[in-house]
């Protein structure tokens, strides 16, 4: 053979390896693609519809439940951590908390329904006898080794200050204190202290990932997230 000859035939070997390399290697991204989008929430089937809704006419009323709950290592966390909705949901949200020791927040800017992302909503479920908690440093706004009043500092869907609405479940049959009683936490055995708060977030008309938190523990890893799926049906 021909030194010309064995140059064409080891360049066809070569370009028949490249091509089944191509095929190989397309397949294996075929494959990752699929496996990927198989994988992911079935809320995310929204994005390709067309709900018809709007600001004036919500596509969904949703009631959403968020509890204070502790991880393995002890710390504070929110139960659920992540929600999803979709652009145009008109959302409502419960506060559940039932710590002895600590005061919890719900905040979360505003971005969500079109605002400056400094506006905020607030639900503040702290109560006579509660603490901030060890990540405020003492002196700075927001620090209380243990709170004298009821709850303040909640703001409505459109950031304004508005007066807390947090209640105390009465717990006298359990030893605890009645609805307007203290969270005494600096007792060997504090008394249970049920809290909850409502308020309600509004129509979601921004599409994104929305980061919400406990004003008192967020250093601590008490954080959350809203993440509003894209609606091609919704209008402003």
């Amino acid at each position: 053979m021909s030194q010309s000859q064995a140059a064409s035939s080891t360049g066809r070997t070569a370009l028949a390896l490249g091509v089944v390399a191509l095929i190989i290697g397309a397949s294996a991204l075929g494959y990752a693609v699929y496996l990927g989008l198989s994988q992911l929430p079935s809320e995310l089937s929204a994005v390709t519809v067309n709900v018809p809704c709007s600001t004036s006419q919500p596509c969904a009323n949703k009631t959403i439940r968020i509890d204070w709950t502790l991880d393995d290592s002890g710390q504070d966390r929110y139960n659920p951590q992540y929600i999803t909705v979709i652009q145009g949901d008109n959302l409502t949200i419960i506060f559940n908390t039932n710590d002895t020791t600590d005061a919890h927040t719900f905040t979360i800017n505003l971005g969500l329904r079109g605002f400056s992302s400094s506006t905020l909503f607030q639900l503040n479920n702290s109560w006579t006898g509660l603490s901030s908690g060890g990540f405020i440093t003492p002196g700075t706004p927001g620090y209380n080794l243990n709170f004298t009043g009821k709850p303040d500092g909640c703001n409505d869907n459109n950031g304004n200050t508005v007066a807390c609405n947090t209640q105390k479940q009465d717990d006298t049959a359990n030893g605890g204190t009645g609805p307007s009683g203290a969270c005494n936490n600096t007792a060997s055995t504090p008394p249970p202290c049920n809290l909850w708060s409502i308020g309600y977030l509004g129509v979601v008309n921004t599409p994104g990932v929305y980061e919400f938190h406990c004003f008192y523990h967020q250093k601590g890893g008490m954080v959350g997230y809203i993440t509003v799926l894209p609606n091609k049906g919704f209008t402003a």
